[in-house]
């Protein structure tokens, strides 16, 4: 027999080392058990502004954030990085390097990075954009295609998030698309269906949305790039919900 042992620290007590110890490893020990079969990931934060100061520079702020990487919550604090590279694509990116120990802590160095490329190993994506010089950095999406505009947009579609059983795509991805698919009167059962399950929670796991696009595409069911996730979102929240998946069926699967 076990028992399950949660500190109670009273008024009198004498501190113990085994509270601390207790209260120490609740929370990872909860996180490991709810995340074992996630991909590595954004699980929360990471709001990406541009601001200019009075000076006239300017700056990319991160805000604090949170990801699931090899088996641990990684936590992140609010950075300004200043910025200059207008006219090229940047890409935000988190790196984690390997873990060290000291006596008192176990630590993992980040770096919260602006490139001119695609991320690396051991890199995650938190958006990118093409940023002109006197621009504001646009996240006011008006629609899913809106998400992806040629210069002053940040692009929140290649964002890994983490997942049960893979990573998925942003939450704001989908909500925007399950929002276009009710907002269609004449929409399609199945895609009212995703796109209210899509509204109720705040993840969708990859397999779930996977084996709903391929199916509602009428393709076999197989693995999709955050592309190629996001270009079928659009032809069927473009369809209306309706339509788009019997026209592939006619025509068969698209390449792109």
């Amino acid at each position: 027999m076990h028992n399950y042992a949660e500190p109670l620290f009273r008024k009198g007590r004498v501190l113990k080392r085994e509270s601390l110890e207790a209260l120490r490893d609740f929370p990872g020990n909860l996180a490991r058990l709810a995340l074992a079969d996630w991909a590595d990931g954004i699980l929360y934060g990471f709001d990406i502004t541009y601001e200019t100061k009075e000076t006239g520079a300017g700056a990319v702020q991160i805000t604090a954030g949170a990801v699931w990487y090899q088996g641990q919550v990684v936590l992140t604090e609010t950075e300004v990085i200043p910025f200059r590279a207008f006219e090229q694509q940047i890409t935000v990116c988190l790196r984690l390097y390997p873990n060290t120990a000291t006596e008192d802590f176990l630590m993992r160095p980040l770096e919260l990075r602006l490139k001119n490329g695609e991320p690396g190993n051991h890199e995650l994506e938190l958006g990118r954009f093409r940023l002109s010089e006197g621009a504001r950095l646009r996240k006011d999406y008006q629609n899913l295609r809106d998400c992806r505009t040629a210069y002053n947009t940040l692009d929140i579609t290649q964002i890994p998030y983490a997942g049960p059983g893979g990573i998925t795509v942003s939450p704001v991805l989908l909500r925007m698309f399950a929002r276009m698919i009710l907002d269609h009167t004449q929409a399609d059962e199945a895609d009212v269906s995703f796109a209210l399950l899509c509204l109720d929670h705040t993840l969708v796991s990859r397999e779930c949305l996977l084996r709903y696009l391929c199916r509602r595409l009428g393709e076999p069911f197989r693995e999709l790039s955050h592309n190629e996730i996001y270009e079928r979102l659009i032809r069927i929240a473009g369809a209306g919900g309706r339509g788009a998946g019997q026209q592939r069926r006619r025509e068969g699967p698209a390449v792109f």
